[in-house]
């Protein structure tokens, strides 16, 4: 915390720090800033991608008709492109793709990417040490671990995602679970000392002491601020109760107004049951869990929020979002309805029914269902509740790029991708009819950020179009 003549002003690094290395993230306050000119230099350098597997038709990349309806509330915040991607040489489908997405040099092999992905090599750039997150949700690996990759350092080689909520939870925002101070058992529920287990084994109650001088009758913050934090707690305490919730709830007496109760964590926090999180499979499908389309969505969901969350705080600034590995072989059930159409989910693989089936309604259907979980992230980050110093959201500050592996079929070509945000740098609208190479895209990304990257030197790919056609 610093302290100015006459007047206290917070650190933008300012944290409510508990017990057992908790650290938990402001989001921007007024008090942060002291000016205009500091309050935009403060606000941080962010690009991160998104992934959903399979494909998408390029009929359906030309507008919001179609599995794009989710992406039409951000349509003055986004620019579509329907790019070639770089031809990889060894693997079969989707594992030399796996390695081109978000890189575009080939592959130096089947698991390792033939450059960096876009997000770290601005980090490169721009702060070699700012936090990474590879996140997301799927139950195929397939026939290379680079299904599963979408976050390349410089040599190539891969960062594996995060697929359990409750660890990006715990790698976000820290962790407290006490060891039980006896085998005894535990007392009644009721009792005094089962209340003071329950306040103990939230994160959030650690912090309680700074919460309540920074939002009491005497703490120098204003009302709007004092708003957005506890705000922006509610939103932590919201994900911490659905990686864990009570059996019953017990009316603590308002320890964290509004919060109101808390709840008794389990020593392991558990993430919602919907299959095994560590279980890969190989081959096309068999062996992967069944699971209602309602379910996966939540999950994701989880995933999602925990993600904007960690952008808003500044604890991630790169990385990745998954939504399915490439080929998505989950085995999806349930009866979706979207487009004024509907389709059963027949509870095996959406991979054969998109790429073998000739089935185009559920393919459109399924990929409606995958963007409509990619807009919840989008819509988390477009929060008005939490805007950053600038006055902006923060998808309007960062960049994030929306890309998927293949045009129809197992083509390289026409593959969709989007850009959402970047601070002003980019222009907004369709140009899937500008025929490019993913190098351009990219670099062009890279570019707005002021870096001349050069994408495609290394495999000797000419371009194939002009990606500066993004740039503002």
């Amino acid at each position: 915390m610093k302290v100015h003549t006459g007047k206290r002003r917070l650190s933008r690094r300012t944290f409510l720090r508990g017990t057992s290395s908790i650290a938990i993230a402001l989001p921007f306050l007024a008090e942060m800033a002291p000016s205009r000119s500091v309050a935009q230099a403060e606000v941080p350098t962010r690009l991160v991608t998104a992934f959903f597997g399979l494909g998408l038709d390029p009929s359906w990349q030309n507008d919001f008709s179609g599995p794009l309806e989710p992406l039409a509330p951000f349509r003055d915040k986004m620019a579509a492109f329907s790019v070639d991607l770089v031809q990889g040489n060894v693997g079969g489908a989707h594992c030399n793709t796996s390695t081109v997405v978000f890189v575009g040099e080939r592959q130096r092999s089947v698991n390792r990417a033939g450059g960096a992905s876009i997000d770290q090599l601005l980090r490169a750039e721009v702060d070699p040490s700012a936090p990474t997150l590879a996140s997301g949700l799927w139950w195929r690996r397939g026939a290379c671990d680079a299904q599963a990759l979408r976050v390349f350092g410089l040599d190539g080689n891969g960062r594996p995602p995060v697929k359990r909520p409750s660890e990006v939870f715990d790698r976000v925002f820290g962790s407290y679970r006490p060891p039980p101070s006896s085998t005894e058992p535990p007392p009644p529920a009721d009792s005094p000392e089962r209340r003071a287990r329950r306040i103990e084994r939230s994160v959030l109650d650690t912090v309680l002491g700074q919460y309540r001088s920074l939002t009491g009758d005497r703490s120098y913050l204003g009302a709007e601020s004092k708003l957005k934090l506890t705000q922006h707690l509610n939103s932590i305490r919201e994900i911490e109760l659905s990686l864990a919730p009570a059996d019953d709830v017990i009316d603590m007496g308002d320890p964290m107004p509004p919060m109101g109760a808390t709840c008794d964590v389990p020593d392991v926090p558990r993430d919602p049951s919907i299959a095994d999180y560590d279980r890969f499979t190989y081959g096309t499908g068999d062996g992967a869990p069944r699971i209602d389309w309602q379910d996966v969505q939540m999950v994701f969901g989880l995933h999602a929020q925990l993600y904007a969350m960690a952008l808003r705080c500044d604890l991630v600034r790169y990385g990745n979002l998954m939504f399915e590995s490439a080929g998505g072989h989950t085995n999806l059930g349930g009866t979706y309805r979207a487009m004024g159409e509907s389709t059963d989910f027949p509870g095996n693989s959406q991979h054969d029914s998109y790429f073998h089936g000739n089935q185009p309604r559920e393919a459109r259907l399924y990929q409606h269902f995958a963007l409509s979980s990619v807009a919840a992230f989008l819509e988390a980050l477009d929060d008005d509740d939490f805007r950053e110093a600038n006055g902006a959201t923060v998808l309007e500050n960062a960049t994030i790029v929306l890309g998927t592996e293949y045009g129809w079929n197992h083509n390289k070509t026409d593959v969709f991708h989007a850009v959402f945000g970047g601070g002003e740098r980019f222009q907004r609208g369709f140009f899937t009819d500008r025929r490019m190479n993913g190098i351009d895209l990219y670099n062009a990304i890279l570019r707005g950020h002021g870096i001349e990257a050069g994408i495609g030197s290394a495999s000797g790919i000419a371009s194939g179009g002009d990606g500066n056609v993004l740039l503002t």
